[in-house]
């Protein structure tokens, strides 16, 4: 890739500038320039090219402070921002539990398809906070609980986390065997999208206390392209606020929240070609509780 190349890809990676930037750099630039001020002529050359310097570094650096996409670029009030702040707002009493990786967890969860005959089906299945899983699926997920322990409560410090621990499995050889379900949505998409389903696996492998919870949402809400839509019925029929990323352009990933505490219900995965949303995989969380050993139920 030359040079040119290396400007343009870039270039389409930064946000637009923040309106008036231009226009204030403009101005401040073309001040200098034609400034009357009179000086020595050496020491008049000198002032102005630092003028013109000072004026163009202060151009560019209302253009550098706009956010990197990849940092997330949602508007400060979008409907995902408000829907964290609520969250964080409800979770703000809630204790702040953390477990031990070789914590055992059992997950209850209902989950559906839609087939020539829809199935809806009850599963259960333990798992370690480190994404070890019991002997009868002894592959590992790629997602692991031991994130959550020290996750930052400011939703960027939280982000910023979430990023680097999807670029370290993103960075990884894939296992043999089973790749698709070990890092389905995180390998092979982008970087934002991986995020996104990232945070959903934990949400719907671990037990997450509120206050996390709340943190995790307020990362998903910087990320450009996430919205919120106000009803959706998860796989077990219950009702929740939603929010959600297109993951390709006739598809998106959702989060179903209780519309009261905001704790997290299920997911669903819709089809969204021709306008209209065809769900075609439901789950719902029913169950997430600390055990002592694989095969015990609380």
């Amino acid at each position: 890739m030359d040079e040119l190349e290396l400007i343009k890809h870039r270039y389409e990676r930064v946000a637009p500038p923040r309106p008036g930037v231009l226009d204030s750099g403009q101005a401040r630039l073309l001040d200098a320039m034609n400034s009357p001020r009179r000086a020595p002529a050496g020491r008049r050359t000198v002032l102005r090219l630092a003028a013109v310097a000072t004026a163009v570094v202060a151009l560019v650096a209302g253009l550098s402070a706009v956010p990197d996409r990849d940092r997330g670029t949602a508007p400060a009030g979008s409907p995902a921002v408000r829907l964290a702040q609520r969250a964080e707002t409800v979770a703000r009493n809630e204790p702040l539990v953390t477990m031990g990786a070789h914590q055992w967890i059992y997950v209850r969860s209902m989950q559906r398809y839609t087939t020539s005959r829809p199935e809806r089906r009850v599963v259960e299945s333990w798992i370690r906070m480190d994404g070890r899983r019991s002997p009868a699926n002894r592959l590992p997920l790629a997602v692991h609980g031991t994130v959550l322990a020290g996750m930052p409560e400011d939703p960027g410090a939280a982000l910023t986390r979430i990023y680097a621990e999807v670029d370290r499995i993103r960075a990884r050889p894939e296992p043999k065997g089973r790749v698709t379900e070990y890092a389905a949505g995180i390998m092979g998409v982008p970087r934002d999208t991986a995020v996104f389903d990232f945070v959903t696996r934990l949400l719907d492998a671990y037990p997450v206390t509120p206050r996390v919870q709340a943190a995790l949402y307020g990362a998903l809400s910087r990320l450009p392209g996430v919205g919120v839509l106000p009803d959706a019925q998860d796989a077990a029929g219950r009702h929740g606020i939603v929010l959600y990323i297109a993951t390709s352009d006739d598809s998106r990933l959702e989060l179903i929240l209780d519309p009261r505490t905001y704790r997290y219900l299920g997911l669903r995965d819709v089809l969204t070609r021709g306008g209209a949303g065809e769900v075609i995989y439901w789950t719902a969380r029913l169950s997430a509780q600390p055990v002592v050993r694989p095969g015990e139920r609380p």
